[in-house]
């Protein structure tokens, strides 16, 4: 009997392991997998598929909770899905993505900070920053949300330290959307929120049209210049696209700009 309760802990820890095991193996699986969802040139397909992505993400989480890898693909994941799919008709339900894509991205952090961040914390600090971003764009009118803006400078900067081309030179992104999103009287700056727009659309930026869609939605419309506006989306809408692992962003940017140009009388 002594021996049975001995073995039986042993047998829940040995189940925790295989489990553990598990997840580290199909979670490499997905992480070498994903290159191949970026390079799909239908985002319907993969709006419809990303969800169960998502989910798979989660239950290996649940397993290995501490995989850091896993969790800067699930903030990713959960951040991406809002912005591409849901923030232009579900704003409230992007809102919640947003939020779990910070989350995950925190627990990769392990309680690093803008200011104590180092190399190996780059990618979950930009996701953590990016996802807290696109939450403030769509939540100003959340005192919450506003009180928050500050915070995106220092971690902006770590990262322009850290590792600039990370995402297609997106910290730039960050900073630009830092100075559009703050009105001129506590800091605002349309004219500076344009200058880092133009840095992240140079060199492996120059064909990742979200950055140009981000410029004309944040610092074109801050700036009241409409002619920049609509250059920077019909760029979009009339560039030939390239197979590779920016192709899906590239194609929901088109749809996006359509929509946004669209609704040129009611921002200008």
């Amino acid at each position: 009997m002594k021996k049975l309760l001995l073995l039986l802990p042993l047998a829940a820890l040995a189940g925790c392991s295989l489990n553990r095991t598990a997840a580290k193996v199909t979670s490499g699986v997905v992480d070498a997998g994903l290159p191949a969802v970026f390079s799909q040139s239908d985002p319907q397909y993969v709006r419809e598929a990303l969800p169960a992505n998502l989910q798979l993400m989660e239950i290996l989480l649940a397993s290995d909770p501490g995989n850091k890898k896993m969790l800067v693909n699930a903030a990713q994941g959960f951040c991406g899905y809002g912005f591409m799919f849901l923030e232009d008709e579900q704003p409230e339900r992007a809102s919640f993505f947003y939020l779990k894509g910070q989350a995950y991205a925190g627990r990769a952090l392990k309680g690093a900070t803008a200011a104590t961040a180092k190399k190996k914390d780059a990618h979950p600090l930009f996701w953590h920053t990016f996802c807290k971003a696109l939450y403030m764009n769509i939540n100003r009118d959340k005192v919450e949300a506003i009180a928050e803006i500050p915070s995106l400078e220092p971690a902006a900067l770590k990262l322009l330290e850290l590792d600039p081309g990370y995402y297609y030179n997106a910290a730039h992104d960050i900073m630009g959307a830092y100075y559009a999103i703050r009105p001129r009287m506590l800091g605002g700056n349309p004219e500076r929120s344009a200058e880092h727009f133009e840095q992240a659309l140079k060199g492996a930026g120059a064909d990742f049209h979200l950055s140009r869609y981000l410029y004309a939605k944040m610092a074109a419309v801050a700036a009241q210049d409409q002619e920049l506006f609509e250059r920077l989306l019909n760029e979009i809408i009339s560039a030939e696209l390239k197979d590779g692992d920016t192709r899906l962003a590239n194609e929901v940017a088109k749809i996006k700009a359509k929509k946004l140009l669209e609704k040129k009388d009611e921002l200008f």
